[in-house]
């Protein structure tokens, strides 16, 4: 499979040359670089020059190239209010908003606000860290695209192949954080329920990183007799709850959206075993694109692409591709580059990537993992590692278009 046009190849084309230098797309990455969320911010460092870097080189001096600076919004809607007002004032005009659904709220907020005042002038949001499918739903709009997945894409992907797989078991509990992916991942299991022939068995909601010990919950959870969790919890809470359920001897397998996140199987331990995952990218089940892909992550970063460093890898290939689609001009505008990226493909190593023009919903497939032994790659200095068990398309992972979006196209 051919990879998809970033560093791994040479698959982003040139611009078309011409006689003077374009101006460079300025992008503005809001993120967490300090606070309680700057494991986010961390997270998403090393995937902006190895998308930059090999793009602006094949671009020449005389090509759209992309400028792309970190303004760090602390983890706080005000920290991303005030980011934004001093990435307009440095000539931003892409903004790309990686952090938890309240911070791509206020991101999303500040483009309306911004395009009301300045129709012939418009900004636009790539949203790589917030799940919420409000942003594809009541909240979609034309300047706003969502280049993540919804609680409700991977619980279904999850729940449909564990149930396939015969490893869902009939009682599940909803171990959910307390903000809106966490409210979304715990309406999804309730809904699915009967699709997938389980007995919610109880539901719980915690603080989001503020909690230090979370046997209190294990125990409750315990009472149920589980045979699969569901959360969506991360970071350290994550870290926490997996640490306090191999404490306690949990017997009871986790369905994690971030399970894959740098230390979550060395917090666990051997409890972890036979819990599930699911993935933007693995490389055991990608083949030769994926070991390809790895490879020149590790040769740009020093590691390999986890968890959702793989949906920055994503989104900013797709941008490449997008202003690669256009006709060379000296300055990209906007308008063009959001219907650019409604009609552009990009390889990845487990299927084709594309967004969605009715809402703006990014299309990809995803890898659903289970940690074992058996796992060709060893995690966290640990003898397990996430072991494939189905690649699921774009179109089998593809959920219907909300009826709350009523997009307004200019």
């Amino acid at each position: 499979m051919k990879l998809l046009r970033l560093a791994i190849s040479a698959a982003v084309s040139a611009i078309a040359l011409g006689t003077a230098a374009a101006e460079p797309v300025k992008v503005a990455f809001l993120t967490p670089k300090t606070g309680p969320l700057a494991f986010i911010g961390a997270m998403y460092d090393p995937t902006i020059n190895f998308v930059q870097k090999p793009f602006n080189e094949a671009a020449g001096e005389t090509g759209n190239t992309l400028d792309i600076s970190v303004y760090d919004d602390s983890g706080t809607t005000q920290g991303a209010a005030d980011r934004f007002k001093q990435a307009i004032a440095d000539g931003a005009r892409v903004f790309i908003g990686a952090g938890t659904s309240p911070l791509a709220a206020q991101n999303l907020a500040d483009i309306r606000r911004w395009n009301q005042r300045n129709p012939d002038d418009p900004a636009m949001l790539l949203i790589v860290g917030s799940e919420g499918s409000n942003f594809i739903g009541s909240d979609c709009d034309f300047y706003s695209f969502h280049f993540t997945t919804t609680p409700f894409i991977r619980q279904n992907a999850l729940a449909k192949v564990m149930k396939d797989e015969g490893s869902l078991g009939e009682k599940v509990y909803s171990l959910q954080p307390d903000y809106t992916m966490g409210r979304e991942m715990e309406a999804a299991v309730g809904q699915n329920a009967e699709t997938y022939g389980y007995k919610l068995v109880g539901q719980t909601r915690h603080d989001v990183f503020k909690i230090k010990d979370f046997s209190p919950f294990i125990e409750k959870v315990r009472a149920t007799a589980p045979d699969t969790i569901f959360t969506a919890s991360s970071g350290s809470d994550l870290r926490l709850i997996l640490q306090a359920a191999s404490a306690s001897g949990l017997k009871a397998r986790f369905a994690s959206t971030f399970l894959d996140e740098p230390g979550n199987l060395a917090a666990a331990g051997a409890s972890a075993l036979d819990s599930h995952s699911a993935q933007l990218f693995n490389a055991e089940a990608s083949g030769e694109a994926g070991e390809k892909y790895r490879a020149a992550f590790n040769a740009a970063a020093g590691r390999d692409p986890v968890a959702y460093m793989n949906n920055s890898v994503q989104t900013l290939s797709m941008l490449s591709a997008a202003i690669t689609a256009l006709p060379k001009a000296d300055k990209v505008a906007v308008n063009d580059l959001a219907k650019s990226l409604e009609t552009v493909q990009v390889d990845w190593p487990h299927g084709k990537l594309s967004m969605r023009a009715e809402d703006h919903q990014i299309q990809l497939p995803l890898v659903i993992t289970k940690v074992s032994k058996n796992a060709r790659d060893k995690v966290d200095d640990t003898d397990m590692g996430f072991e494939p068990v189905k690649v699921l398309s774009a179109e089998e992972t593809s959920l219907p278009v909300s009826a709350e979006c009523k997009m307004k196209r200019p």
